[in-house]
């Protein structure tokens, strides 16, 4: 999901300030999950609370990207982005929204 927001920042208009802002934000959240993900690995974080940090933010950027790719549709957002492509990266959070709720029980 990292790379997703940093893609999806860098195909944006530059004066779409708050979505650059708003991908930026996801891409250190998912980069910082990683990394506790990988420290629950070594049993230093509970797995646990990194399953739930992660449907949290998965739930928070699946929203950002439907509301993009409704926002494409409409012709509202500045980008060079199709709605196709945003559609499929919508489709992809969805998945691992399924992925993690796997892991959850």
């Amino acid at each position: 999901m990292a790379e997703h927001a940093k893609f999806i920042r860098g195909l944006l208009d530059p004066t779409e300030n708050d979505l650059i802002n708003a991908a930026d934000n996801f891409g250190k959240e998912f980069d910082q999950l990683t990394a506790d993900a990988l420290a629950a690995i070594d049993s230093t974080t509970a797995i646990e609370k990194v399953t739930a940090d992660s449907l949290k933010a998965t739930t928070e950027i699946r929203d950002f990207k439907a509301q993009g790719t409704q926002g494409l549709l409409e012709c509202k957002i500045k980008s060079i982005i199709i709605p196709l492509l945003g559609d499929h990266t919508l489709r992809e959070a969805n998945h691992y929204l399924r992925l993690l709720k796997i892991f959850e029980r």
